[in-house]
């Protein structure tokens, strides 16, 4: 029989598209055998065609792998309905929100005027949930009035311009109630100082010093014959310093060890801290601060930018935590200095190859990274801890001689020597070694040295599942485990109760606890600002003149009236994402927000939709030759064989069995019984009982019995819904729609609503 190629411009066959791709991920399974669901307990997966499929139980029942089947669910299973951590706005309440907790969606209030906006409780001026959300512009202070700020003790809020606007108390402050001025917090008031930040004890004792950790000062006492030493932040040998000996000449200038850009000035007989100027360090050689051209010392300004040192124009540079981290740019866009954002690059930024990918480089920058070779971008890495990039070697060095200085200022860890009366503390870049007080021993899950009840020869010290505040750490706590305190973390905006043991919702600001960089609207409003996540707590961040902050991209674009409630779009409304060839931008509450095609789609510009990519538009086309004047899924069948056909997927020729003795039928263009084919080869009978094609046994509503594979129904029978059914060895196998769109039994396709007739 002569070969005999057809075109297939449709992609409603799940059956050879399964085909193929199960036997090229084939999970050695025998048909029929079952297994649970890991992700889901009302769930099981059963074997088809030698791949495991997902199925389901009726509702009120769950999978049992004890005895292979689905049983009435008495407590056993307790599947979550919604996202942990996910939160929405109360249709019944304006100053509430809906958050989901342990699996389940809880209604949590604001604290008291404040009102929920979209993604979080904001002052609310205007009289959002008295008056139907309009502000008609009345002032709700009056100037230079001040009031306490409920989710921050260490700030309050100032009347400007007939609004209230979050201010912040200098450090070691707080903002006292009854006199509302900022007032030293000498009594632990409020929590507010930098995580590793240090200071003199306050009672004078100069053999002691004070270190921040979980938001407070806690002190720490010197070696024997040691001191404070307040200009170089560690304790140093005591010559008469700590009694008021001069220990420097006025005038004198002498390097900071902990500050490569800062340096100690001798004033009255005693070393002060002095800071160089932005971008600047101090030259050990000729005691002068000095422009830091070739990157000696980290100094910048928290979330300043700048352009990618390698010269890499798709990406920029963001100072975090005092050092400058690079960022990418979206796919199409381009670092614009002058504007200080990324923009559309129109042939500003070519991308001509800048090196020789598996290249690497020295990062002039940092001493502990290097610079890679990807796809002709230098890009940076990072070496393991205590290592260095070796300049000869061009490899990551275990750094035995202190070359670099590579660890988090005021980060611990255990003494290297295996001594648990002492432990090791990062300051100015390196680890150095600090001893426990006489009978105590360092405890690494609490962080800190503590009474030595054994626990220093290896006696346990804790009972299994018993729980205990974590003292370094607000928001997390320790779980005993084998024997030991384990530090555990608490859900973002959570902190740990310390009288129920539990981690609780942070609605009034008890503990600091945000993502480091994470973003978010400023409270007060205000939409020319926004606030990033620095030290683990949000700081507010301006941006650039005749900008405001966009809070679905994250950055700051130019205000077109957005800022003052001018929708920039109709509702709705698509169009084209220059980004991605594979989706396209929806309208929704004034902003484009970007949306994806299907898997085998692209957004066709002219029709303004998404289309099959038969042509390769989008997905990049490669092809073996008896494929690439075809279009994809082309099928034709095999000569002397009625059980093979071949096809084309993705531009890739392959030869394909028909399971289960089945046979290609050409004019369907799938795998049939023999008598619907009209082929004679001499095989063997299709094998296995009635209950489907591939003689496989399944639990189903019945549907997809005498149907055949790929049969694409809806979920529910006259309903409109973005699930939906395809048929494989006459089981039912469900699937769902992208957001925003549902099944359309017509087109058998995912539509938008408007298209969908139900």
């Amino acid at each position: 029989m002569a070969q005999i190629k057809t075109k297939h411009y449709a992609v409603t066959l799940c059956l050879a598209l399964s085909f193929f791709v199960g036997s090229l991920n084939a999970e050695c399974c025998t048909d029929g055998e079952t297994e649970i669901d890991p992700d889901d307990c009302t769930k099981y997966r059963v074997c088809c065609h030698g791949e495991f499929v997902s199925k389901s139980c009726e509702d009120g029942m769950y999978w049992n792998s004890d005895t292979g089947k689905c049983e009435i669910n008495n407590g056993e299973c307790n599947p979550t309905n919604c996202v942990e951590g996910e939160i929405e706005g109360n249709p019944e309440d304006c100053a509430a929100y809906l958050e989901c907790i342990n699996g389940t969606v809880v209604s949590q209030s604001c604290a008291d005027g404040y009102y929920f906006n979209v993604t979080e409780c904001i002052p609310d001026t205007c009289g959002v949930c008295e008056d139907n959300g309009e502000c008609n512009g009345t002032p709700s202070c009056t100037e230079g009035e001040l009031e306490i700020d409920p989710a921050d003790c260490a700030g309050y809020l100032a009347c400007s311009n007939g609004t209230l606007v979050n201010k912040k108390c200098p450090n070691d402050t707080y903002f006292n109630n009854n006199t509302l001025t900022c007032t030293p917090d000498l009594d632990g008031v409020c929590l507010n100082c930098t995580e590793g930040s240090q200071r003199p004890e306050p009672s004078g004792d100069c053999t002691k010093y004070q270190i921040c950790s979980g938001g407070r000062y806690v002190t720490v006492s010197c070696d024997t014959g040691d001191y404070w030493n307040s200009a170089l932040g560690k304790c140093v040998k005591d010559n008469g310093e700590c009694n008021g000996t001069p220990s420097c000449t006025d005038g004198e200038l002498e390097i900071d060890p902990a500050d490569c850009a800062g340096y100690l000035a001798c004033s009255n007989g005693t070393l002060v801290n002095k800071k160089c100027p932005n971008d600047t360090y101090f030259n050990n050689n000729t005691l002068t601060c000095t422009p830091d051209l070739d990157g000696v010392c980290l100094n910048c300004i928290e979330g300043s930018q700048r352009p990618e040192p390698s010269g890499d124009c798709t990406k920029y540079q963001i100072c975090s935590g005092g050092r400058y981290v690079t960022v990418s740019c979206d796919a199409g866009d381009y670092w614009n200095s002058t504007l200080g954002k990324c923009v559309k690059d129109n042939g500003e930024c070519n991308g001509t190859p800048s090196c020789t990918d598996g290249e690497l480089e020295i990062d002039p920058a940092d001493c502990a990274g290097y610079l890679a070779c990807s796809n002709g971008t230098l890009v940076n890495k990072k070496c393991p801890n205590d290592t260095y990039f070796n300049n000869n070697t061009l490899t990551c060095t275990p750094d035995l001689d202190g070359v670099c200085l590579n660890c988090t200022e005021g980060s611990q860890r255990p003494e290297p020597s295996g001594d648990c009366t002492k432990y090791q503390i990062c300051s100015g870049g390196k680890y150095v070694t600090v001893s426990c007080d006489a009978g105590d021993y360092w405890n690494s899950t609490l962080g800190e040295c503590v009474k030595d009840n054994g626990e220093c020869n290896g006696t346990p010290s804790c009972t299994d599942g018993e729980l205990e505040i974590d003292p370094a750490d607000c928001a997390g706590y320790l779980a005993c485990s084998n024997g030991t305190l384990v530090n555990k973390k608490c859900p973002n905006d959570n902190y740990f109760n310390n009288n129920t043991l539990t981690c609780t919702p942070d609605l009034d600001g008890v503990c600091l606890n945000c993502t480091e960089g994470s973003k978010k609207p400023e409270p007060s409003g205000d939409c020319t600002k926004y606030q990033i996540c620095a030290g683990g707590k949000y700081v507010t961040m301006s941006c650039s003149a005749g900008e405001y902050w966009n809070n679905n991209t994250k950055i700051c674009e130019m205000d077109n009236g957005e800022c003052n409630g001018t929708p920039s779009c109709q509702e709705g409304d698509i169009k084209e994402n220059p980004a991605d060839c594979a989706g396209y931008m929806q309208c929704v509450n004034g902003n484009y927000v970007a949306r994806k095609c299907s898997a085998t789609e692209f957004f066709n510009t002219t029709l303004n939709q998404c289309v099959v990519d038969q042509d390769g538009v989008c997905i990049p086309k490669t092809c073996d030759p008896q494929c690439c004047d075809l279009p994809n899924y082309s099928m034709w069948p095999v000569e002397k064989n009625c059980s093979a056909f071949f096809q084309c997927v993705g531009g890739k020729y392959a030869e394909q069995t028909c399971p289960n003795n089945l046979q290609f039928n050409t004019k369907t263009e799938s795998c049939d019984y023999p008598e619907n084919v009209d082929c004679d080869d001499g095989s063997a009978p299709p094998s296995g009982p009635n209950a489907g094609p591939s003689g496989t046994y399944c639990e189903s509503h019945g549907r997809c019995v005498g149907r055949s594979d790929g049969t694409m129904l809806p979920y529910e029978i006259n309903a409109c819904s973005s699930s939906y059914i395809v048929c494989q060895c006459e089981c039912e196998v469900n699937f769902i729609c992208s957001d925003g769109l549902i099944f359309n039994v017509d087109l058998q396709t995912c539509d938008w609503a408007s298209n969908v007739k139900c």
